[in-house]
Parts: C-alpha cells; sequence; structure tokens
C-alpha cells in the first residue's frame, strides 16, 4: 500500500518533470507497489539519464539534501542526488549502472520505454518488474530478497 504523503510527493515530481521534459523512470519499492506488489514503499527512486540528473536538481533544487554528483562504488554508479520533500526521500540517479561480475550493466534501456501505470488521474512511467528482478538479483543485499520474492509472487500470481 502506498501512503498519501508519498503519493503527493509523485503527483509533484510527475508534473514538474512533465513540464521540464526530463525522461523518467520509477525504480525501487514504489515502482513495485505501483504495479501490485505487496511491498510498502517509504521513499521514491527515480532514474533518468545525466543530464536529466542536472535537470532534475535544478528543479528540486530547494528540496536538495545532497546535489546530483558522480557516485561509483564497487557495485553501483550513477550520477546520485537526493532530495526530501514533506519527508519522503527522493534519490534521483542519472546514468545508473550495476556491476556483474566484471561488467558494468547499464539501465538506459528502461528509459526508452518505459512502462506505463495510471494512479488516480497521474500516468506514471515504471521500471518494468522483470528489469528489477534482474537488478535485486545482482545486487545479492540481503534487504532486496524480499522484494524478489515479492516479485516472484507477483509474476506466479499472474500465470
Amino acid at each position: 500500500m502506498v501512503s498519501q504523503r508519498v503519493l503527493q510527493v509523485l503527483r509533484l515530481l510527475s508534473q514538474e518533470l512533465r513540464k521540464a521534459n526530463v525522461r523518467w523512470v520509477l525504480a525501487g519499492s514504489l515502482s513495485l507497489a505501483l504495479q501490485g506488489t505487496h511491498v510498502e514503499p517509504r521513499d521514491i527512486d527515480i532514474l533518468t539519464n545525466r543530464q536529466g540528473a542536472f535537470k532534475i536538481n535544478e528543479i528540486l533544487k530547494k528540496y536538495e539534501v545532497k546535489s546530483v554528483e558522480y557516485s561509483k562504488t564497487d557495485k553501483l554508479a550513477s550520477y546520485l542526488g537526493i532530495f526530501k520533500i514533506n519527508d519522503v526521500t527522493v534519490e534521483v540517479m542519472g546514468a545508473y549502472k550495476e556491476r556483474e561480475g566484471d561488467k558494468w550493466v547499464s539501465l538506459s534501456h528502461r528509459l526508452k520505454k518505459p512502462k506505463i501505470v495510471e494512479v488516480d488521474d497521474l500516468k506514471v512511467p515504471v521500471s518494468p518488474l522483470e528489469d528489477q528482478l534482474a537488478s535485486y538479483k545482482r545486487s545479492k543485499r540481503l534487504k532486496d530478497l524480499e522484494k524478489v520474492h515479492e516479485i516472484l509472487q507477483k509474476s506466479k500470481s499472474e500465470t
């Protein structure tokens, strides 16, 4: 179930990003919840390209916790910015990549033809469940095991 507070922030983001013509897609727990899994989102994760990340930083400047800058770990790389809107954390990740073995996997394909879900009167681009499942499996983080389980349960119920 998605809280009204998260939905209000999503509405604001959707309107602002549409006005600015930013290419973006929801990822993470909110994307999962909007696609019918039993995950309760507490934050909003946005995937975009490099240019989009900096544009979103301009748009959300008054909510900025951490300005967009390149960030790389042994498993992830992106232009990352963090914002706080009405007590909801919004993470913006531009040109996001994940490590798989000795290769880097770009998630930019998710921006090309995103799945669209309707939330009230909003049309929201989301990262498809199968793409998110692949990311969660790649991460091998314990906290993502529940999400893997929920996506697999959702997939089973649809067959």
